[in-house]
């Protein structure tokens, strides 16, 4: 299911409202949204096995990871998730809470190897957002490259983890971007 957030003013007056928090809270409203109504079903389900379980990888209850972000700059956020042991998915917003899940065309799935989390972040100054997966597990190190997946523009994306100097095999858990010695570029 996914949990939608919606602010409702009450008042019907033009000049701004003061609203102290007991006010505010009780003016905040929830809204669970059906999978079926929002096309959002995603779910990082675990199956333990003797080759990969809390024994043989100690952060396997960890989870996987989610961003949201616009990458095709129509004004509504898009949502990614990643999987532990399943495809990762990325949900195009088609607005009125509805989604379509573009992840195999847009080629951001994943491959093999254990995703936690997820940033999205234009790396390359273009005005569109990549997404950068970070991978773990008690796996092959080259499953555990993470991944940059550099946006076409056109809902497809490319990886270019290696490219960038990113695809680190260690054990990630969430990548972050700043620029740290502020030179106009981003650093991780």
């Amino acid at each position: 299911m996914f949990l939608a957030l919606v602010f409702q003013n009450c008042t019907d007056s033009a000049e701004p409202q003061k609203m102290d928090i007991q006010s505010f809270s009780k003016e905040l409203k929830f809204t669970l949204l059906k999978s079926s109504e929002t096309g959002v079903d995603f779910q990082n389900t675990l199956i333990e096995s003797p080759q990969i379980n809390v024994l043989t990888y100690q952060d396997f209850h960890n989870g996987g990871g989610v961003c949201i972000g616009d990458i095709n700059n129509d004004g509504l956020p898009d949502i990614y998730f990643t999987s532990n042991l399943n495809p990762n998915i990325l949900y195009l917003n088609k607005g009125g809470f509805k989604f379509e899940n573009i992840s195999e065309k847009a080629r951001v799935t994943g491959g093999r190897g254990w995703a936690t989390g997820a940033t999205m972040v234009d790396i390359n100054n273009d005005g569109l957002l990549d997404i950068y997966v970070c991978k773990s597990g008690n796996v092959d190190p080259d499953q555990r490259r993470n991944k940059l997946y550099i946006n076409n523009g056109d809902l497809s994306f490319t990886e270019q983890a290696q490219q960038y100097g990113l695809d680190d095999p260690g054990y990630s858990t969430q990548g972050y971007f700043f620029d740290f010695d502020k030179d106009g570029d981003l650093d991780m």
